[in-house]
């Protein structure tokens, strides 16, 4: 089952441009850092020369998932645990707990080697992706939060002082896809191309190929990379959420791109245009992305310019996408009907969700108003206030249906559970220990 993703929109938005100090995208030109033994010939598809490539030891690994398995690969599990990472960007740490009947959460001892890290589960594989430090940490689903493997994503410096020096956020792992138990996606922020790897490998050997996303990439969006930054599956096909920002302010409407799940090829959204086309959205900045229930729509929170000081601009929404026509449907919810500038969000069912709304407090620019407001799609109206804090960093929804809310405000930081109606499940606030919740991710 696939995890709600979770984009803070506490700390002014700090998970919309990568974290609270990423620096800007490193530039398309500086190469992946692999061992020897991981490097093999290109192989590009006939029909799109420059578009589709993909490594030589990647194919063999290609093939049909099995329908019936979660994320097109793993075999199905029970996620009856919530993961949470706990961090004030200087130090982070985890605590765990189970989903239910009773919703509980303990702090743990164990302290995370990069204070900017995030979990996912896909396929049944528990991911904690190290931001900063640039790993993909698979963890010991028999002992978390333990480290099993780590697979290094990060580049070397090749200019001046920097050259042949570590260099902090340069691929920055947002996502990650599970397509079976030895192969899956990595979204990199920083770099126009995701990344495969191979979750059973540990070190450099994990890193088993690429995919090249620069042929997807905005004329307007010259600074080396889309910022891709979700992904999810529907059927057999794969949509990564493309934020084309530079500076991190987006020069034109975001967009996703479309790969096909069997041979990782790019899947032309418009055949009519010259090239390979992303899917169009209709507003900027992608900042959450979700699939419905039935998997009969995809769900795209579009943040556009977001306000870090008054007059605050509300110019984003919330829309469906067709997986099947590749085109945007049916009613959105604008920026001025929630309130605020969107960030996380979940959905409860085919039309109905919740959001998490950031707006400017009035009078105190240092105190936070942060919401979680129920919206309808068919009729593209906002509703209720579930709950509101100084700080809430994300949402999402656990596989019985309750959503968990991650509220950072100091003082009262930590995590609460609502029923889909709205009503709380928790009579009190569930402590994370020491740090503020930063993300969370269902798992076995």
């Amino acid at each position: 089952m696939r995890r709600s993703h979770i984009i803070s929109i506490g700390s002014l938005f700090a998970l919309t441009v990568g974290c609270s100090d990423d620096p800007a995208p490193v530039d398309a030109s500086t190469a992946d850092v692999i061992t020897a033994d991981v490097i093999t010939a290109d192989v590009v598809t006939a029909d799109v020369i420059t578009a589709d490539v993909i490594t030589a030891d990647v194919i063999t690994d290609l093939g049909t998932p099995d329908a019936s398995t979660t994320d097109g690969g793993a075999a199905a599990c029970s996620l009856g645990r919530a993961l949470i990472t706990t961090s004030d960007y200087v130090n982070g740490g985890y605590a765990l707990g189970p989903i239910g009947p009773t919703p509980m959460i303990t702090a743990s001892g164990t302290m995370s080697p990069d204070q900017d890290h995030y979990p996912v589960e896909s396929g049944c594989i528990v991911y904690n992706l190290l931001r900063s430090t640039d790993v993909i940490a698979v963890l010991d689903p028999t002992s978390l939060p333990a480290i099993a493997r780590r697979i290094p994503l990060r580049m070397m410096g090749t200019v001046g002082v920097d050259a042949g020096a570590p260099m902090s956020y340069s691929a920055n792992p947002y996502d990650v896809l599970t397509l079976s138990p030895t192969r899956a996606i990595v979204v990199k922020y920083a770099l126009p191309r995701l990344g495969i790897i191979d979750p059973t490998r540990d070190g450099a050997a994990g890193s088993t190929g690429s995919i090249d996303l620069t042929p997807l990439r905005a004329a307007a969006d010259t600074d080396g990379s889309p910022e891709a930054s979700n992904i999810l599956r529907v059927g057999g096909s794969i949509f990564v959420s493309l934020q084309n920002l530079n500076n991190y302010v987006p020069v034109t409407n975001g967009s996703l791109a479309v790969i096909n799940a069997a041979d990782l090829t790019l899947i032309d959204a418009d055949p009519a245009t010259t090239g390979i086309q992303p899917l169009p959205l209709t507003g900027r900045n992608p900042v959450a992305m979700v699939a419905t229930p039935s998997g009969a729509s995809i769900v795209v929170a579009e943040a556009g310019v977001v306000a870090f000081a008054a007059p605050q601009t509300l110019d984003g929404r919330i829309e469906r996408v067709d997986p099947a026509t590749l085109r945007v449907q049916g009613m959105s919810v604008s920026e001025s009907a929630l309130g605020g500038d969107v960030g996380s969000i979940v959905m409860l069912d085919e039309t109905r969700g919740w959001a998490v709304v950031a707006r400017l407090a009035v009078g105190d620019a240092s105190v936070g108003d942060n919401r979680v407001v129920e919206f309808n799609l068919a009729t593209g109206a906002a509703g209720a206030t579930i709950y509101a804090s100084g700080s809430i960093s994300g949402l999402a929804r656990d596989p019985s249906g309750n959503v968990w809310v991650l509220d950072r405000t100091a003082g009262s930081a930590g995590v609460r559970v609502f029923r889909p109606n709205g009503t709380a499940l928790t009579t009190m606030t569930l402590g994370t220990g020491a740090l503020p919740p930063y993300g969370i991710a269902f798992v076995p």
